[in-house]
């Protein structure tokens, strides 16, 4: 029977699961090897509810304290998934499951803490697909109902708005299917990229676009045209796109492993603050994918954007 028992505990130990035991009346804690491990806790530390709460992220401690001190009857169930944070620096998940257990010598908690950082990481990739694609879905709420003011503007009658009007969601629709195209096996010229996204949110705006030929590797293509989206559809809201006699420059030189763009924008009206949010998040998001370097500023009416953008390694 021994046997057995010794068997079972060094299967915890084989699968990362890490065993503790918290003692009410008193405070003290006790871990395992692998609990103290998942803790980056080593054997000279003192074992105390403090140095396990400095662990713990600070915004999740009252919770995952607050559910283990609310225990109080025989049987009481308690399961916390929390964010540690590490000496090492490095970024751990654990997920604590417990019951309450009156005994003689006192009242405790007894249970398992094993790592879930996979999962988590999983979760939050989720929830980030989630909101860029909610995101998405209101860029294109916003760039068609610029494309419907902008084409009620410039059409004389109801079949001249019609065909104004399918022209630009079929561009919409080009300018989309370029973001999904994420298993693209051939390089797209720079200025198409370009003229693609800007096709559905364009009419009679001043757009002047040059440069030298130059080919964005396929494996980049979705985050650079998330970027373009992003300044299309800004621009549609609140800059040169949402007047007829806007002007919009934009210019691009190669240079030795990558390129340099350069956007200019004349809004003399332009909210600075405008593009806060999620849209400046999803942009830092995809250049950060791209190593791709950007400053954005406001100077005498002009909004610029500058990137440098790596194409070296795709």
């Amino acid at each position: 029977m021994s046997s057995i028992s010794s068997g079972l505990e060094n299967a915890f130990g084989f699968a990362g699961i890490g065993r503790w035991e918290y003692t009410v009346d008193g405070g003290t804690v006790r871990l395992d090897d692998v609990c103290r491990e998942l803790f980056e806790l080593s054997e000279d530390d003192a074992l105390s509810r403090d140095i396990v709460v400095e662990r713990i992220d600070e915004s999740e401690r009252e919770r995952v304290f607050g559910a283990l001190d609310c225990l109080s009857a025989e049987g009481d169930q308690y399961d916390q998934t929390f964010k540690l944070v590490l000496p090492s620096g490095r970024g751990r998940w654990l997920r604590g499951v417990a019951k309450f257990r009156s005994q003689p010598d006192g009242d405790k908690v007894i249970g398992v803490s094993f790592d879930v950082t996979s999962e988590q990481e999983l979760l939050a990739e989720r929830e980030l697909h989630l909101a860029e694609m909610n995101h998405r879905i209101k860029n294109l709420f916003a760039l068609v109902a610029a494309m419907i003011s902008s084409a009620s503007r410039e059409s004389s009658d109801k079949d001249e708005l019609v065909a104004n009007l399918r022209d630009r969601v079929t561009a919409l629709d080009r300018a989309h299917s370029l973001m999904l195209k994420t298993d693209a096996s051939r390089p797209i010229p720079l200025g198409a990229l370009l003229n693609e996204v800007l096709a559905p949110a364009r009419s009679r705006q001043t757009i002047v676009m040059s440069g030298a030929e130059v080919l964005i590797p396929a494996k980049a293509i979705t985050s650079l045209v998330l970027i373009f989206h992003e300044w299309v559809t800004n621009s549609a809201k609140y800059g040169a796109l949402r007047h007829t006699d806007g002007t919009i420059d934009v210019e691009w030189s190669p240079y030795e492993g990558g390129v340099e763009i350069h956007w200019r924008e004349l809004v003399p009206d332009y909210d600075v603050d405008a593009e806060k949010g999620f849209g400046s998040r999803l942009i830092q998001a995809s250049a950060m994918q791209l190593k791709a370097e950007k400053v954005r500023r406001f100077e005498n009416g002009w909004l610029h954007i500058d990137m440098r953008l790596p194409l070296d390694g795709y």
